[in-house]
């Protein structure tokens, strides 16, 4: 199993955080650093955030300073050296897909080729209409019709699309991805519809927020879609959840389902036993981002990330 975490461009953000964590996982053998995607949140939105307990960024009415994902993966590319860099995931109907095929691909040449590019459609639809994009109702069609012409953009030289939503005649696209044919590509959700826009288009499926359980079910659904399809149904598993270190071993058994659901709880033997169960079921990568409580003191999302690479992450593979 490999391990990721956020780069640090969500809430307080600062260069010399993210260049710090930029240094921290290259050094302590980070395999991955993730940039998230928002670009507008209209004030009083009304959408909760599917996977999590509370209402997204708390307060609707005080929303999360975020960062441009694609500027942060490019500053990612120049900082780091051997950790690969991704989008977890990058919100397809926010942006026209040849200009996104584009961008993807200048970064993973400026890269060498570290690029995993994960995508979604997005959950937020204040966020769609204050846009003016496509219908929210539709992002999946148009997702499904964006993964089309960004591999049809990268794989030709002389590229041509008539769709539903997207036609354009024959153009010419540079540069190409570094990683031929691209980059590979995760798509993110839970959903029937996320399962099977994985296996017709994803080179691996990025869950969010799920109990090991959880996670043995929906591969089993993954596998049976893709045998379905003629596929071959070993497709990797990513998963996005929290970490909260403690000294405290009694917080994690009395978390319900729905928080457990949300991070990993507990002290580093406990986290590594969470660690042990989602590899048991199948997850080969987990993408997280280290918070603590008052009982280890760490300040700041980088802080989390070096006390996980120094303790837990040692820790677990050495099981």
């Amino acid at each position: 199993m490999q391990i990721g975490f956020f780069a640090p461009h969500v809430g307080p953000s600062s260069r010399d955080g993210i260049a710090r964590a930029c240094d921290v996982a290259d050094e302590l053998g980070a395999d991955i650093l993730w940039a998230v995607d928002h670009i507008a949140f209209p004030f009083g939105f009304s959408a909760v955030y599917p996977y999590a307990t509370h209402e997204f960024g708390e307060s609707p009415d005080n929303p999360l300073e975020w960062w441009d994902c694609l500027s942060v993966l490019t500053y990612l590319a120049a900082r780091t050296e051997r950790v690969r860099i991704g989008t977890g995931v990058l919100v397809l109907p926010y942006r026209h897909p040849v200009a996104t095929a584009k961008a993807i691909a200048t970064i993973d040449q400026l890269s060498a080729g570290r690029v995993v590019f994960g995508v979604g459609v997005g959950w937020l639809r204040d966020e769609f209409e204050a846009l003016q994009l496509h219908p929210f109702d539709d992002r999946g069609a148009v997702t499904d019709e964006q993964l089309e012409v960004m591999k049809a953009v990268w794989t030709s030289d002389r590229a041509r699309f008539a769709g539903r939503y997207y036609e354009f005649p024959e153009i010419s696209v540079t540069p190409k991805p570094a990683q031929r044919p691209h980059p590979p590509i995760l798509v993110g959700g839970n959903s029937g519809p996320a399962l099977r826009r994985t296996v017709r288009h994803g080179d691996g499926w990025h869950a969010l927020m799920l109990l090991p359980s959880e996670m043995a079910e929906h591969r089993q659904r993954l596998a049976a879609i893709a045998h379905e399809a003629g596929r071959d149904d070993d497709i990797p598993v990513s998963l996005l959840v929290g970490a909260t270190l403690t000294k405290d071993p009694s917080i994690y058994p009395s978390l319900d389902d729905a928080h457990r659901r949300q991070a990993m709880v507990g002290t580093v033997e406990q986290v590594v036993e969470q660690l042990v169960a989602y590899r048991d079921a199948g997850v080969r990568h987990v993408h997280t981002f280290v918070g603590s409580d008052d009982t280890i003191g760490v300040r700041d999302p980088v802080d989390g990330m070096e006390l996980f690479l120094r303790e837990v992450w040692p820790a677990f593979l050495a099981n």
